[in-house]
């Protein structure tokens, strides 16, 4: 074959060969899908986080709200309570505050308030940190015989 009608046939519009293309932008669009993926696995854990905090939370405050009035409940007692209830999330009670409303003297109808604050790192991600946060409130059932519980419950 002549070299002329090779040249002429690869120049001819219609009939230019696309063999790589497809793999060419296979290869542009995997890091975006990759990322993709990475960020919502990290989305998803810390959603899991913030509903285990939350459910947490809400056990502790319930717990205090349901044990305190007999006067024997503390705060360890609350802050074990939420840490048992995490799922392992929450490592130390530092996390954990808990506290009356108001300063006035806690009775019946009075709101026992139990407050997170945890620092999430995301897996793939580190350098950007999230605060996954969660409070609960609930009320003194019974009329409080002197647990000494604080009176601010707020994250440091």
């Amino acid at each position: 074959m002549h070299p002329l009608r090779t040249i002429r046939r690869i120049l001819r519009p219609g009939h230019r060969r696309e063999e790589g293309q497809a793999a060419f932008e296979f290869l542009l669009v995997l890091p975006f899908f990759i990322l993709f993926l990475l960020m919502a696995v990290d989305f998803g854990v810390l959603m899991y986080k913030y509903v285990s905090v939350s459910n947490a939370v809400r056990e502790g405050a319930r717990y205090a709200a349901v044990n305190c009035g007999d006067g024997e409940c503390s705060v360890i007692e609350i802050e074990e309570r939420v840490l048992e209830r995490s799922g392992g999330i929450l490592g130390n009670a530092a996390d954990v505050h808990v506290a009356w409303e108001s300063s006035n003297e806690p009775g019946r109808g009075t709101s026992v308030v139990v407050r997170v604050c945890h620092r999430h790192e995301l897996l793939f991600f580190p350098a950007f940190n999230f605060n996954v946060t969660s409070t609960a409130d609930m009320r003194l059932e019974q009329r409080d015989k002197g647990t000494g519980l604080p009176t601010s419950a707020g994250c440091s």
